[in-house]
């Protein structure tokens, strides 16, 4: 029995190897076919393929570029002028003038008769500053025959800034409107483009009962330097209005008749310091050192402007004294702007007395 054992136990012991060798290469087998799994990743390449067809519709957006473009002021302006709304109109009307478009005077002068009347004046406006000449007849007839007072009164406005002695009658008629306003502005604009057949029609209303017409006619006579309208203008310079004899004086110094200088000379003694410079200024245009005097005192008001037209006159009619005397204010004043104003004067009548010199 002990033989049979120690017989069967190598024969077990041997079979317990070798079944081990065998189940080992079983595995072996099984380990193999994992190789196979590894191309198994290959289908996942779809979902990129997806993804790209996803993406696909994504090319949309390429259309949004191929929209409009957005439009220009110009065009946007043409458009408002266009609108059913009047105060879209009349915006339209506006940005076409600011944009300085000659373009758009063909569009304007058809907005001159539209049924609202901003939109009117806005577009009369609106031709002024393109200093639209092709727009002068029409502005002119607006001026005389438009119902609405505004639209009237950009009209003769609008005149101003062309400039054509073309529209002058219809301004001189103009000066007899129901509304002041249309009434100033065609006198100013009457003085702009220098219209001198309005001369009568002005000098009747220095002595008118409207304050704003005898000023504003007083300074378009002085534009027009009229010599005819003179005795009128010695009769405001006494007016109580202080703006209604600072223009009277303004415009005898600019019509430049040395025949004003006893009246002018009167006139220092204003008791308004504008005035009274002014007179001292117009002196000196007509070459009268007259005004010297008043000068010295009124270049020392506190007032820049009153200061300002004192050393102009300095300037224009100062003498070797004069020297001295922007010496002596020019050491004594302590305001930086002033000294450099008097140093310019100074500088000016230094270069006046030797060119004087060389003659």
């Amino acid at each position: 029995m002990k033989h049979i054992l120690t017989f069967i136990s190598p024969l077990l012991l041997a079979g317990a190897l070798f079944v081990p060798a065998a189940a080992q290469t079983a595995p072996a087998k099984k380990a193999a076919s994992p190789a196979p799994k590894a191309a198994a990743p290959a289908p996942k390449a779809a979902p990129a393929a997806k993804k790209a067809a996803a993406a696909a519709p994504k090319a949309a957006p390429a259309v949004a570029a191929s929209t409009p473009t957005p439009k220009t002021p110009f065009e946007e302006a043409t458009d408002n002028l266009k609108a059913a709304d009047a105060a879209t109109r009349r915006q339209g009307a506006d940005a076409l003038g600011r944009l300085r478009d000659g373009k758009a005077e063909p569009l304007l002068l058809k907005a001159l008769s539209d049924e609202s009347a901003p939109v009117r004046a806005a577009a009369a406006d609106s031709l002024g500053m393109l200093r639209s000449r092709g727009a002068v007849p029409v502005l002119a007839k607006m001026l005389t025959d438009d119902k609405d007072p505004s639209a009237r009164q950009a009209a003769a406005i609008s005149l101003s800034y062309i400039g054509d002695p073309a529209a002058g009658d219809a301004l001189v008629k103009a000066l007899k409107d129901e509304a002041p306003g249309v009434r100033y502005a065609a006198a100013r604009t009457l003085g702009v483009i220098r219209y001198a057949k309005a001369e009568d029609a002005l000098i009747v209303f220095l002595d008118g009962k409207d304050l704003n017409m005898r000023r504003g006619a007083a300074a378009t006579l002085g534009q027009l330097r009229s010599v005819k309208a003179l005795d009128g203008l010695y009769v405001a310079v006494r007016d109580e209005d202080r703006f209604l004899r600072l223009e009277s004086v303004k415009a005898i110094g600019e019509i430049g008749d040395k025949a004003a200088v006893p009246a002018l000379s009167k006139a220092l003694a204003d008791k308004d310091q504008s005035v009274s410079i002014e007179a001292a200024l117009a002196l000196a245009k007509l070459g009268s050192d007259e005004g010297l005097k008043a000068a010295y005192e009124l270049i020392k008001s506190p007032e820049m402007p009153v200061k300002q037209q004192a050393a102009n006159v300095i300037a224009l009619m100062g003498n070797e004294k004069s020297v001295k005397v922007l010496d002596e204010v020019y050491a004594a004043e302590k305001d930086e702007n002033s000294k450099m104003l008097i140093d310019y004067a100074r500088q000016r009548l230094a270069a006046r007395l030797r060119l004087q010199k060389q003659q």
